[in-house]
């Protein structure tokens, strides 16, 4: 830009910028005009607030707060005092102000006649004295405002800006501290005591008194819907997925665990068939798909589980499943500047060997590698032909048995090379070389602060992960950004971003690699030397003719070798910003506009050294190997491989919304209408793999004769089979485009009726475009009774709070792996054998395909007793949900017999429990807080036509009508029968089918499966609960965990009866069971010396009735330990809080199974093991 076109521009700018000013001025005179007759003081404040922005601050204890006033107020530039001392003067109360907030207390009460003390000066007693103190919250910062009164003088007192306070006193006098959000506390003043510093608690039942729904936050007091929010001290404990801290915390909310410990939530039970199961995640008021680990865990405030129609139908078509908000912190206004700085360090023990790998003894595999040879093995196998058995992996004993099987060695020789494998382990070598102990540290640093305009909020995290498996881990950083700009009275303005790096290695092992590998297979010969484990390149005798000394690389494979020989690397950025605008139009009415930005990139560099088992037998296999010139020829350049792949997602969100408030005499009114439109689209792309690839040099090689496939350039590999090489990008695209309008409004009529109603339409792309489908409303109402408030409930007075609740109302479900139109997929590559592109019909399309909706009727009761000493909740539902896309039995005529069609109906119906008390024992130094909360839930499919179901499909969990959804269906066994003669026996293993019909082992049972399966339950828990302790003694805090899931079943290990044919013959550890065990009540062995048909014996013995048992169990989920360094200590180094904490997760889990196999992680998998945490929090 030249000098010339500087002034032009800026002349363009100055009507923008005037306007900007002319927003962010303030007038200093007050202009009020306020109107009301028998109204509520409280709904007062509310709109001289809206109008002046005075903030009010009081105590639920202020009962003259809801006293009805009648008052008519214009005023333009008149001190604000002259409006208060006209409301509060004749009322009994007093205010405070400091700057824009206003704190209210009780005016000071004369002992004789109960009447407002005036100003007179008194005499003081003899005996009296003035004591100072500062007043602070959990976190060691002052409060102001905090409101002190001396019940026996009946005089009062404030903090100031730095919670400071004075107040005259006698010996016997009781102070009593009382703050809206705080706990109150009293004292009996002693003689001596000039100084007392007083730490005031959050009131949980007082803070949790606002529900955030995503579009609006409102009143516990006026939500007719199933709500619970999380508590501020579950939310803060250490973790580094904020998901963790909600296990166990609410009633009906089912969570399942992965091996780290991240879990997934199912809310009232299962209401799809398809893939989308989790409820909805809303962070900040929008959805995201990213769910919880794109969260900084230190950064929430609260945490909001929405489970019926009433409380979740805001969201319409996403909502089926239940909803989780999630409110991000943010700096508080007129607050000093905060820094916070917290940092764990996790470490768990490497994981049980014997339960991930439940392998009989290496003396029991060979003897039954013998067995199984010389019965069921040779026989098998054209042992002249390299392709019959090649891909199939063999241990170093089962090559001995092939010696000595072709006469290579003789039957001493056998013996004595199996014995010396017989007692070895390699379990130790494992641990030491391939696993790792689980870890995260943790890194976070908070800062806030805010004035009277403007408030921001920065956090910066930093987390790494070491996984079970070494050279596999993952770290993350995430910057958080929030500031709150107040523009002027009619105008604010909040901003958020954060923006997440990760990088993930995935050099390590896995399980299933652990799991391939015989006891006996060391890692490492006695020099130290890696040994050979067989991988795909396998012992035949033909085998021995290969001349492996003109390939181009050695065969032999071992992990250790591998792992630190390449480099697969994930990164990925996220980047999520949203950007919102108050406008207050007039008196109640206000426009909100919204809007969300997201982007992620994923991006994975995959790259093998040539010392890769993966290089090299690529390259090897694809040489060509001419037999009878023993001559081969390279056909994949020599050289490193690198994969490259790329995936991104671009969406938005932009939502209008108009909210509105009215409050007169005894009514309240709040409604709010919108609309919101998003489009999301998702793009990946894949390179080719690229060969002879040098990392160092940057080079890359070519095909030495052409990618093959071509019909004049057949390439054949070493084996004589013809190969290509693949060449081509891939790339996918995919979007997804919601337009939504909605609505919601609430009545309250004297603060004891409450009425709301909620309606929201919803399309999209993805479903079908008939009006009739497309626009279907999803709508809720509600009802709920504040009994409390009635006159017959007065003589009560030990109930705090009894609310009836009733909802109905339908959400929606979101299911994207149909279309209603015909879809297909085409081939990567063109057809080795036609050279031809083909396709495939990925869906046949559905015409009608429409929103899965689920209505919910909710009958529920919120109570507390005994000043706040107990409280809770008890709901019941029932939940119907129709249009379910399933897999349904079509007329073949179609070309097809099956289709995913909207055609299934579902049930959920529960009942929910929560209770909860706290118990003071020492004022606020020794209390003790617990809270149970226990939950039935009933699921069905009602309707779902299949015409039949095979019994593989049956026990392999298939959806039945009539049935849970998660219904466990096993063979009965009916042991063992002779199909042969007396002479010549043919004993086999037989299941129960229809009536006397039984089956052997050896083919599939025909007919229906339903007809003689038996049904053995649910694999889901119907029964859930959850109870939390937390005892606090002066500085130390103990709290913990324990969950519950009680009345499913699950299938415990069976022996796995391995046979030659499948490659390394690796029986389990109850191989020992089979051998002494009865075959009429457990499967046996093959009993015939040649029995053909054993490969098949895999379709019925994990599936039988004998195997299954309770899965009910309690788990100690976690265990806290706090101590708070004293106050008196930190005040020395200038720092307001201090914490030293520790924990323990997973510590242990009592089952109800007698076989030592955790029901969620049986046996032959990975279960979370014990983890403790050390972590240190301070705040300056």
């Amino acid at each position: 830009m030249n000098s010339k076109t500087v002034p032009k521009a800026l002349s363009r700018l100055l009507p923008f910028v005037a306007i900007f000013i002319l927003f962010c001025t303030e007038a200093s005179a007050q202009k009020i005009n306020i109107s009301f007759k028998d109204t509520p003081l409280k709904a007062i404040l509310s709109e001289i607030n809206r109008q002046t922005d005075y903030d009010f601050v009081y105590s639920n204890a202020l009962t003259a707060i809801n006293e009805k006033v009648s008052i008519t107020y214009s005023a333009n530039g008149e001190p604000i005092e002259k409006l208060f001392n006209q409301l509060f003067s004749d009322r009994g109360i007093s205010y405070k102000i400091d700057k824009k907030q206003v704190t209210l207390a009780p005016k000071a009460i004369a002992p004789d006649n109960k009447t407002p003390v005036n100003n007179t000066p008194q005499a003081k007693s003899q005996d009296s004295f003035v004591i100072k103190g500062k007043v602070s919250d959990d976190a060691r910062l002052p409060l102001p405002g905090v409101t002190i009164m001396n019940l026996t003088s009946k005089k009062g007192s404030f903090t100031d800006n730095s919670g400071n306070y004075s107040i005259e006193v006698n010996p016997g006098d009781k102070l009593r501290f009382t703050s809206i959000g705080m706990v109150t506390q009293e004292v009996t003043i002693s003689g001596g005591m000039v100084v007392y510093n007083v730490q005031m608690a959050p009131d949980n039942l007082m803070l949790q008194e606002l529900v955030v729904t995503g579009y609006q936050t409102i009143s516990k007091e006026r939500v007719t819907g199933a709500v619970k929010i999380i508590s501020t001290e579950q939310l803060e404990k250490p973790t580094s997925n904020i998901a963790q801290r909600l296990i166990g915390t609410t009633a009906g909310v089912q969570a399942r665990l992965d091996v780290d410990g991240n879990p997934t939530f199912e809310i009232r039970g299962q209401t799809s068939l398809g893939t989308n199961l989790e409820p909805l995640v809303v962070i900040d008021g929008f959805p995201t798909e990213k769910g919880f680990n794109s969260i900084n865990p230190n950064d929430v405030e609260s945490v909001t589980f929405l489970k019926d129609a009433a409380a979740a139908s805001i969201w319409g078509a996403k909502a089926a499943n239940g909803v989780i908000v999630i409110t991000s912190k943010k700096a508080k206004k007129d607050s000093p500047l905060r820094v916070e700085f917290n940092t764990f360090y996790k470490i768990g023990p490497k994981f049980d060997m014997n339960y991930v790998r439940p392998m009989a003894s290496s003396n029991e595999i060979i003897d039954y590698e013998l067995v199984s040879f010389n019965k069921w093995g040779a026989r098998a196998y054209n042992v002249g032909n390299l392709n019959d058995g090649y891909y199939r992996t063999y241990t170093p004993t089962q090559t001995l048995i092939w010696d000595h099987y072709v006469g290579k060695i003789t039957t001493a020789q056998r013996d004595a090379g199996l014995n010396t494998y017989r007692n070895l382990n390699n379990a130790q070598q494992i641990k030491d070389n391939l696993l790792d102990n689980p870890s995260t540290q943790q890194y976070n640093l908070t800062i806030m602060g805010g004035s009277e305009k403007n408030s921001n909020f920065l956090s910066l995290l930093h987390e790494k992960n070491t996984s079970n498996y070494k050279n596999t881990n993952k770290s993350r950083s995430v910057i958080s950004y929030r500031n709150v700009t107040k523009i002027n009275n009619w105008l604010d303005f909040e901003l958020g971003a954060t923006l997440a790096f990760g990088t993930e290695l995935n050099n390590g092992i896995t399980l299933s690699n652990i799991q391939s590998w015989v006891p006996h297979q060391m890692l490492f010969e006695s020099n130290g030397d890696y040994t050979n484990i067989p991988n795909g390149a396998n012992y035949l005798p033909a085998m021995s003719t290969v001349p492996f000394d003109k390939f181009p690389y050695k065969f032999s494979f071992n992990p250790v070798e591998e792992i630190n020989s390449r480099n697969l690397e994930t990164k990925t950025v996220d980047t999520r910003i949203n950007a919102a605008l108050f406008v207050k139009l007039f008196e109640g009415l206000s426009l909100e506009s919204r809007v969300q930005y997201e982007y992620n990139n994923s991006f994975t560099k995959n790259f093998y050294s040539e010392n890769t088992y993966t290089v090299r037998s690529a390259v090897n296999i694809a040489t060509s190997w001419n037999q009878s010139t023993n001559v081969t020829t390279l056909n994949l350049p020599k050289g490193g491989f690198l994969d490259q792949s790329r995936s991104e997602v671009k969406a938005y969100t932009f939502r209008n919304q108009l909210n509105y408030r009215k409050t007169f005499a005894k009514h309240d009114f709040v409604a709010l209408a919108g609309f919101e439109m998003s489009d999301r689209v998702q793009q990946a792309f894949g390179n080719p793999r690229t060969y002879g690839y040098s990392n160092d040099k940057l080079t890359v090689g070519t095909f030495p004769n052409g990618p093959g496939g071509a019909a004049i350039k057949v390439i054949n590999n070493w084996l004589g089979n013809a190969q290509t090489f693949g060449y081509t990008n891939s790339f996918s695209y995919s979007t997804r485009r919601y337009f939504a309008g909605y609505a919601n409004a609430s009545y309250t009529f004297d603060s004891k009726y409450s009425l709301s109603g909620s309606i929201r339409t919803d399309a999209s792309n993805f479903i079908t475009d008939d009006p009739k489908y497309r626009y279907a409303p999803f709508w809720s109402v509600g009802a709920s009774w504040n009994m409390v408030k009635e006159k017959f409930m007065s003589n009560l007075s030990f109930v705090d709070r009894l609310t009836a609740r009733l909802t109905f109302g339908y959400n929606g479900n979101v299911d994207v792996t149909t279309s209603f139109q015909p879809l297909i997929t085409p081939s990567a590559s063109v057809n080795i054998y036609t050279q031809e592109n083909t396709t495939a019909i990925a869906s046949l399309g559905n015409p009608t395909l429409r929103w899965e909706k689920t209505g919910t009727w909710n009958l529920g009761v919120d109570y507390s007793l005994f000043n706040n000493n107990i409280y809770g909740s008890i709901d019941v539902y029932n939940k119907y949900t129709k249009d379910l896309i399933a897999t349904i039995s079509i007329p073949a005529v179609n070309g097809s017999t099956s289709s995913r069609m909207n055609n299934a109906e579902m049930r959920n119906r529960g009942i929910e429990f929560e209770i909860g008390t706290t118990q003071k024992i020492h004022n606020n130094n020794i209390w003790w807080r617990g809270s149970l909360n226990f939950a039935y839930n009933k699921n069905e499919i009602t309707k779902l036509f299949v015409a039949q179901i095979a019994a593989s499909s049956l026990y392999s969990g298939t959806y039945v009508q009539g049935y849970n959804s998660k219904e466990m269906w096993r063979f009965k066994y009916a042991g063992i029968k002779n199909e042969g003669t007396e002479a010549v026996p043919n004993w086999q293993p037989h299941v129960q089918g229809p009536g006397e019909t039984t089956y052997n082992f050896g083919g599939w049972t025909p007919g229906d499966g339903r007809d003689y399966l038996l049904n053995m339950g649910t694999t889901v828990a119907p029964f859930t609960l959850g109870f939390s302790s937390d005892f606090k003694i002066y500085d130390f805090n103990l709290s913990f965990i324990i969950t519950g899931k009680i009345g499913h079943v699950f299938n415990r290990q069976s022996f796995n009866y391995p046979v030659w044919w499948n490659g390394a013959v690796i029986p389990n550890q109850k191989y020992s069971e089979v051998v002494n065990g009865d075959p009429m009540k457990t499967v046996p062995l093959p009993l015939n010396t040649n029995e053909a048909r054993f490969y098949f014996w895999d379709r019925f013995y994990p599936y039988l009735s004998y195997l299954v048992e309770s899965a009910s169990h309690v788990r100690m989920q976690e265990i806290n330990l706090t101590y708070n360094l004293p106050q008196n200590l930190l005040k020395k180094v200038n720092i307001n809080r201090l914490q030293i904490y520790a924990q323990c997760n997973d510590l242990f889990t009592i089952r109800a199974n007698k076989f030592g196999e955790d029901p969620e992680y049986p046996i032959g998998t990975q279960k979370p093991q014990p983890k403790f945490t050390f972590g240190i929090k301070f705040d300056l």
